[in-house]
């Protein structure tokens, strides 16, 4: 239950990407006639969608304005058609602050996104399928999204993403890392390789050193579910032919047969959390908030062997509202 729940958080966050990557204007009304007409926010949009074009697509709004402070931009209308000729629509994105000095490895954003939406045909088909096996025949999202590195303290913050899946539930992560700046970061992921290109020695090197360096000062992920529980109980019930209410008691079963398993108390109230979520489904969170920033190797190798020192140290809880 937990693993589905978040592959769908890594679903709707993945399909939040493409939107941050060239353009066709039409102008609609005087104000946005005018600022199209701006270079400065001409020379914004094309940074910010030069994704697209790079990779053999293209992207074009219906209207572009100015925003509400001086690192601000409205898009309004935007169509991404990529290579392939799949496409998706975005109603708007509000940017309210963002590092126009680095575009691709922004120090700083504050934005948000309205009516993003995919159809499931616009998908590869392993998404298409997963998208029909929940019964979808698309998605629409809202988002905002929050960060700033600061170099000087060595700390990396996303206070807000929020990614409302209108169709599934709501998903919000906060995150404090330190230890680590935007060059340590560009250092250690190494750059995208060809296709049949191999990874470097030195690159996993350079993974390992970021995480003997990286700490955790505190993150939380939490789901509010809409419909999600109950499009994975049909699901299931359609797959094993059992009523909806057989299907979702054979899962709670099988819950609590792990429970019963289970060697250590973190294991056991994490699944706790399952029950209770998948029996009355709402809100459920989990936290790290450890006393002190906890290194993540560290951390790393203590969940492979003591997972209650690795809870006492992260300060790891979950919540079911």
């Amino acid at each position: 239950m937990t693993i589905a729940l978040l592959r769908a958080a890594a679903l709707a966050v993945a399909l939040v990407a493409p939107a941050l990557s060239a353009p066709a204007v039409r102008a609609e009304g005087a104000r946005a006639q005018a600022a199209q007409d701006n270079p400065e926010l001409r020379k914004r949009a094309d940074a910010l969608f030069r994704g697209v074009g790079e990779t053999g697509g293209r992207a074009s709004w219906g209207a572009l304005e100015s925003g509400s402070g001086p690192e601000g931009l409205v898009i309004r209308q935007i169509e991404i058609v990529a290579k392939d000729r799949k496409k998706i629509t975005i109603g708007e994105i509000e940017i309210r602050a963002f590092d126009w000095a680095n575009p691709r490895e922004p120090r700083h954003a504050d934005m948000a996104m309205k009516r993003f939406v995919v159809a499931a045909d616009q998908l590869d088909a392993e998404s298409a399928a997963n998208f029909r096996e929940l019964g979808l025949a698309q998605l629409t999202l809202n988002g905002e999204l929050v960060f700033r590195f600061d170099e000087a303290e060595k700390a990396f913050e996303v206070s807000k993403l929020f990614v409302d899946v209108v169709e599934m539930g709501e998903f919000r992560l906060r995150l404090k890392l330190t230890g680590i700046t935007a060059a340590d970061l560009k250092t250690a992921l190494p750059a995208e390789k060809p296709k049949g290109g191999k990874n470097a020695a030195k690159d996993g090197e350079a993974v390992m050193g970021l995480l003997s360096r990286l700490n955790v000062a505190g993150a939380a992920l939490g789901f509010r579910d809409k419909s999600l529980v109950e499009r994975m109980v049909r699901a299931d019930a359609r797959k094993k032919n059992l009523s909806e209410p057989a299907a979702k008691a054979k899962m709670l079963e099988d819950l609590a047969a792990e429970r019963g398993k289970a060697a250590d108390d973190m294991t056991k109230e994490f699944i706790d959390a399952a029950i209770k979520f998948l029996t009355r489904p709402g809100e459920i969170e989990l936290a790290l908030t450890p006393p002190a920033p906890a290194n993540v190797m560290a951390a790393f190798m203590l969940v492979m062997g003591n997972r209650a020192t690795f809870q006492q140290m992260m300060g790891v809880t979950v919540s079911v509202k």
